[in-house]
């Protein structure tokens, strides 16, 4: 059984020798002064927690106190759930994405990207989604909407707090790294948001780091896709009635002839038959320069049990997409798969941090147990808080860095077939067996 299990030694050595990790750790930084417990043993007990898969800082101060964790982490003694909390609040958020960028540069020398790539181009993909949401605890930042329900038989309203973020996540790989975060502020639309991840992306990355960005139909908007081509990429957005002038000229044009091509695809037990039309030249918005529309229509045929025995079942549906794509390079089947792969963001990114990774947990949310400052009057006051923003950042940090573990080093998972959820397990169970001799010495 013991060449079956992971172990944490193997895991560090991966991390440290692959992405510097404890090289990265030693640039953390906080608002306290002269601490005990320094940022880097804050920054390691929490990317291990989250590798660990545990669910709340009241687990991670249980594994602190009696596991070799402290020891494994190199902090200078054990500490708890409020010496977390006093040093995320005030950690600086500016060393954390450098790390990200860093792993992500690493990520990609190392052709962590190139596996799947569709036309020899790299494809992302940028989503929204709601972070938490609280009808009490809320924070400056915090955007707030009225709910209605039903209470004592009466209809009332509430004001309901909540964060909202925008993420930029490779797809085609394995590898389920996010390149960046963006948080919408209160009163702002996702699509500000959006633009200024963007600004991020290019500045941080490069033009070149991918070629395809594929976007939901919130983003079929001038703004975006200006900015989009001002950096030289394509993109490929869901159409709905968002645009009601460019998806009705579509329907009317493609009705009039046969589609251009009809493919059928199986995925497991699911059978997709699609009819697929493509045309150049039509007009977006007040845009000067015209856009190609891509429309499938497609039946999903699948085996379904009813009273004891097993039926066919047939479900259509309709899809139109915007692309800067040329025609002569990607086929309109190609257009189509690319348009659906952007919910692989929504699986593989948004939906498994918030099941796997209790992403939505909000951690620090308007926490008041803060470090002090003196502004220029001379008064004591708490710094901003950052934590939320910190934790997210290292949750993101070691989502990617774990899948690249589980994905592209593992030797147990292809031949044992584990799961990720699996190896998260084995490596928080080593945590409980005699602490190593020299645990710096994993480099």
């Amino acid at each position: 059984m013991k060449d079956r299990t992971h172990s944490l030694p193997s895991f560090a050595t991966y991390l440290n020798k692959g992405f510097a990790l404890r090289e990265h750790a030693a640039n953390m930084r906080d608002a306290r002064q002269n601490p005990v417990i320094s940022p880097s043993s804050v920054f390691l007990a929490l990317f291990h927690a989250f590798a660990f898969r545990l669910p709340s800082f009241k687990r991670l101060e249980r594994d602190l106190q009696d596991s070799c964790l402290v020891d494994w982490i190199g902090a200078e003694r054990s500490f708890g759930d409020d010496t977390l909390r006093y040093s995320l609040c005030g950690f600086q958020t500016a060393p954390l994405e450098d790390m990200l960028v860093d792993v992500n540069k690493r990520l990609k020398r190392s052709k962590a990207f190139d596996d799947g790539r569709v036309q020899g181009c790299r494809v992302a993909a940028i989503d929204g989604s709601e972070i938490i949401s609280s009808f009490s605890r809320h924070c400056e930042l915090c955007s707030e909407r009225t709910v209605r329900h039903r209470e004592n038989g009466k209809m009332v309203e509430h004001t309901q707090y909540f964060h909202r973020a925008v993420g930029c996540q490779m797809v085609h790989c394995d590898v389920k790294s996010f390149l960046g975060m963006e948080w919408q502020l209160p009163g702002e639309g996702e699509v500000s948001a959006a633009l200024r991840l963007l600004d991020r992306l290019e500045q941080h990355y490069g033009r070149g780091f991918f070629d395809i960005i594929l976007l939901d139909a919130l983003y079929a908007q001038s703004p975006v896709l200006d900015r989009v081509q001002q950096s030289g990429w394509d993109v490929v957005i869901s159409l709905k009635q968002n645009c009601p002038d460019l998806y009705q000229s579509a329907i009317r044009l493609f009705s009039r002839r046969e589609p251009d091509a009809v493919v059928s695809e199986q995925r497991g037990h699911k059978i997709y038959d699609c009819k697929i039309w493509s045309t150049e030249g039509l007009p977006f918005a007040n845009r000067t320069d015209l856009v190609r529309v891509v429309r499938s229509e497609e039946v999903l045929r699948r085996n379904r049990q009813r009273n004891g025995s097993s039926e066919e079942y047939a479900s259509d549906s309709e899809w139109v997409w915007i692309t800067t794509l040329p025609e002569k390079r990607f086929s309109p089947a190609t257009v189509r798969l690319l348009g659906h792969d952007r919910w692989k963001q929504e699986n593989n990114g948004w939906m498994d941090l918030t099941k796997h990774w209790d992403f939505k947990h909000g951690f620090l949310h308007a926490c008041n147990h803060r470090p002090m400052i003196t502004d220029a009057e001379g008064n004591k006051m708490p710094v901003a808080n950052r934590g939320f923003h910190a934790v997210a950042l290292i949750a993101i940090i070691a989502f990617c860095l774990c899948s690249a573990f589980v994905f592209r080093h593992s030797k147990l998972v292809k031949l044992y077939r584990l799961s990720a959820v699996d190896v998260a397990r084995q490596l928080a169970a080593w945590i409980w067996q005699p602490p190593p001799t020299q645990p710096q010495d994993d480099s």
